[in-house]
């Protein structure tokens, strides 16, 4: 057993079963007619390819309701494949996909743990959900890539390469993350200002990974601004999902919900008309009226979101069909392991990489308490991270390890 379990952790042998993972998908999603779900993303690069505009719905004009990353991404291929745009799209996310889980490995060589490393891209590349996912048109599957690039640049320099390429790359790549989900923002820049906290650069390092920052991200803002004649640093929804998260079909307890369906089928319709600056006012002015009159509602649903997000959203959470029952039981257990490998991050007083794994929970799970939980996706964000605490339990506890490695994420 044990030799062939040592067989199975070589890079090689992981290599074979992920590429025909990889196969295996783009062959699922030829058997579906490469017919992925899309999103607003979808529309926006298809009205930018076909008008020149960066638009959601072209009868209200220019947007910002989406940050842009990836919107151009899908612009991409739909100008280049045209009418089999979805099918390029679809095959180039399994592809990403397959390029995770040695980003899992390069990283994890770093700390002189590769087989942990290849525990997790294994542990990746079978969960059901993400085979699934990445043949859906959404943020995610790209996002996970470039978070990982972050990462990776990241711990590179906190293990002590300083060259010039690693600056810039770590520059880069940041600006792409913060372009891509604004989620990723609180805790990147924890991160970058802990390197020099912690002494691993200097400040004209920072200042040089901060500059390349608002050099790429600041055509964003400016582009916002002559557009809209407005500061938008970011992306314009803030009450809007706020507002979401009181919706019928959004919550599962009857106290929450106070939007009922054919109210909340009345504010899509108004969206497709209406410029989102009218409707952000509209959104504020429901909320605050639902929070007044109903004492301490934020609070219960922040910890209705909070269970959905770490459980499953509210289309599911009563379904008993088979798939869902597996989903569910799935992410109990990873929940669990996910609580024992922290609780074993404590015991070994690793500390810095309990205080990353809280932060990076937080960080994660905080918005959607706010706003609204109605999409696995959100989930999926960070998910893959759990399969890494995941694979570091099983390796420690099942495998016999003589070599000395480095600790995570300490030097």
């Amino acid at each position: 057993m044990a030799r062939l379990m040592n067989l199975l952790l070589k890079y090689k042998v992981f290599m074979i079963f992920n590429f025909a993972v990889l196969l295996l998908k783009i062959f699922y999603s030829y058997t579906k007619g490469f017919d992925g779900l899309t999103f607003e993303d979808w529309d926006i690069a298809n009205n930018l390819v076909k008008y020149g505009v960066y638009s959601e719905f072209m009868t209200v004009g220019p947007t910002a309701y989406k940050l842009p990353v990836y919107p151009l991404f899908l612009s991409l291929f739909i100008y280049i494949f045209g009418e089999h745009a979805k099918a390029a799209v679809i095959i180039s996310q399994h592809v990403i996909f397959f390029l995770v889980p040695l980003l899992f490995i390069l990283t994890a060589r770093l700390f002189n743990k590769e087989k942990t490393g290849i525990l997790t891209g294994y542990l990746f590349i079978l969960s059901p959900v993400y085979f699934i996912y990445s043949g859906t048109l959404e943020i995610t599957n790209i996002f996970i890539f470039i978070f990982l690039i972050f990462l990776y640049y990241f711990l590179a320099i906190w293990q002590g390469k300083h060259s010039g390429v690693h600056i810039i790359m770590l520059g880069i790549s940041a600006s792409v993350l913060f372009l891509s989900q604004v989620i990723a923002v609180p805790l990147s820049m924890v991160l970058l200002i802990s390197l020099l906290v912690y002494k691993k650069i200097k400040l004209k390092e920072l200042i040089a990974v901060l500059g390349i920052i608002g050099c790429l991200y600041s055509p964003w803002v400016i582009r916002n601004y002559i557009t809209f004649d407005r500061m938008i640093i970011s992306k314009t929804p803030v009450w809007q999902n706020i507002h979401f998260g009181y919706f019928y079909d959004l919550q599962i307890f009857p106290s929450l919900q106070k939007i009922s369906p054919q109210k909340s089928s009345e504010i899509r319709r108004k969206r497709m008309h209406t410029d989102e600056f009218t409707m952000e006012k509209i959104y504020e002015k429901e909320v605050k009226e639902i929070e007044q009159n109903n004492p301490c509602i934020s609070m219960k649903k922040a910890a209705a979101n909070a269970l959905m997000l770490w459980y499953v959203p509210s289309r599911y959470f009563y379904d008993s069909s088979p798939a869902i029952i597996g989903r569910k039981i799935y992410v109990i257990v990873l929940n669990i392991i996910t609580l024992l490998s922290l609780i074993q991050l404590y015991r070994k007083k690793n500390w810095q990489l309990l205080l990353f794994s809280v932060l990076l929970f937080g960080n994660f799970t905080a918005p959607y308490m706010i706003g609204q939980a109605g999409m696995t996706r959100f989930k999926l964000d960070f998910e893959w991270y759990q399969l890494f605490l995941a694979a570091c339990l099983i390796y420690s506890s099942v495998f016999n390890n003589n070599k000395k490695e480095t600790e995570w994420p300490e030097r």
